[in-house]
């Protein structure tokens, strides 16, 4: 092993990197794989003799002897590893127990505490679902649909329209109960409540700590120094790098007109069509407009109404019912086979069919709902119509004609 770890050193001295030849042997790779450990750096960042942090790239071949450096996580010497062959990093002079477990706690509370202190800004990035500012008083929104999806919503720690709101950034302060990996703080306003900043590597934020009534920022799980560089480089993003608790910001205005609608059309032959919102071809942003032109009426439907009758068995309407009934009970006067007492489901319960069709000499056991005005039998079913229009109201809005 080690003859051949000599001899692809060689090799790669006279001709290029070692990493170069490593596709040419599964022997030179795996040599190449032996001496880089498992490919990752553990240690980019240490302490030098001021307790000041310090990152490889700053350390050159010329200066780095003119200081000392030592471990974030357990304080022991370490030496810079400057060589060609493996990125540059920090290692330990000898031999020490330090696992490096606590080593990227330490450096996010440190690298966030400067960062803050010496920037104009931290960004704090709350993503939010937004409600269409019309929701309350649509008839047509539907729960959990007229929302805006992660809407960003950016603020800053340390300051709000301008005004000072933060200012200080202290590691591990007891505040009642609670020892906050980082505390902020207002230098001019010291009464102000403070916001906790904690770090999650190996255990989150406790249940007490979470239901108090202090607003906390806990980053996602740290893996990597790069984890910790994107915090440093775009602030605090939720549900990116972070998660918050006990916050409320102020949610934007806005309105949306691409919610898919129920439509229910009334012609005036007495017959009815539904536009389903799984097709999309009705949106809330036309729920005042009629699309269309023969149509003598038009409602728009909450959704979640089926409208093939698998609700007729719990005594539910279905859109067409719906729609029918509540025209009905508005006062106007047609007929559609829908609404007929001989209109009944099937013996599969899968569909409606004409229980009279024979008798009347009907071609089809489902006739075209027009044909109920010609009708001899027809009769109003009174299951739909005992429906009373104050529930219906609930669920149907009429479009202007």
């Amino acid at each position: 092993m080690v003859y051949i770890l000599l001899v692809s050193k060689i090799i790669g001295s006279k001709f290029g990197t070692l990493a170069d030849f490593s596709y040419l042997c599964p022997i030179v790779s795996f040599c190449l794989s032996m001496e880089k450990g498992n490919g990752t750096i553990k240690y980019s960042y240490c302490l030098n003799e001021n307790n000041e942090l310090v990152h490889i790239n700053s350390v050159t071949k010329e200066n780095r002897y003119s200081h000392t450096y030592h471990c974030l996580e357990c304080g022991h010497e370490m030496i810079t590893k400057l060589g060609p062959e493996r990125e540059k990093h920090f290692a330990h002079k000898t031999k020490t127990a330090c696992d490096g477990e606590s080593y990227l706690h330490k450096l996010a509370k440190r690298r966030i505490l400067e960062k803050f202190m010496s920037a104009e800004i931290f960004p704090l990035v709350f993503m939010r679902d937004v409600p269409c500012q019309d929701a309350l008083n649509c008839p047509c929104c539907l729960d959990g649909y007229c929302m805006s999806k992660d809407v960003a919503i950016s603020s800053d720690l340390k300051k709000y329209r301008g005004n000072l709101i933060y200012d200080t950034c202290q590691e591990e302060v007891t505040v009642e109960d609670f020892r906050p990996d980082l505390l902020l703080t207002c230098s001019k306003k010291p009464e102000r409540e403070p916001v906790f900043i904690e770090i999650y590597k190996t255990h989150k934020s406790e249940e007490p700590k979470v239901t108090s009534k202090y607003r906390i920022v806990e980053t996602l799980k740290i893996k990597s120094e790069a984890d910790i560089d994107d915090i440093i480089s775009r602030g605090f993003i939720e549900g990116k790098n972070c998660k918050t608790y006990n916050f409320s910001p102020k949610l934007p205005s806005i309105k949306k007109n691409d919610v898919p609608i129920d439509r229910f059309v009334l012609f005036r032959s007495g017959a009815a069509t539904v536009y389903r919102a799984d097709d999309y071809e009705v949106l809330c942003g036309q729920r005042n407009q009629r699309v269309e032109p023969n149509s003598i009426r038009e409602l728009n439907m909450r959704g979640g109404i089926d409208i093939w009758g698998d609700l007729v068995a719990n005594n539910k309407l279905d859109a067409y019912q719906t729609g029918l009934v509540y025209l009905r009970k508005k006062g106007l006067q047609f007929k559609n086979c829908i609404l007929c007492k001989y209109y009944k489901l099937n013996y599969t319960g899968d569909n409606h069919i004409c229980i009279l069709y024979k008798s009347l000499g009907l071609q089809s056991r489902k006739p075209m709902q027009s044909q109920a005005k010609d009708c001899p039998r027809y009769e109003d079913n009174p299951e739909l119509m005992s429906h009373s229009l104050l529930e219906l109201e609930k669920v149907v809005s009429e479009v202007p004609m």
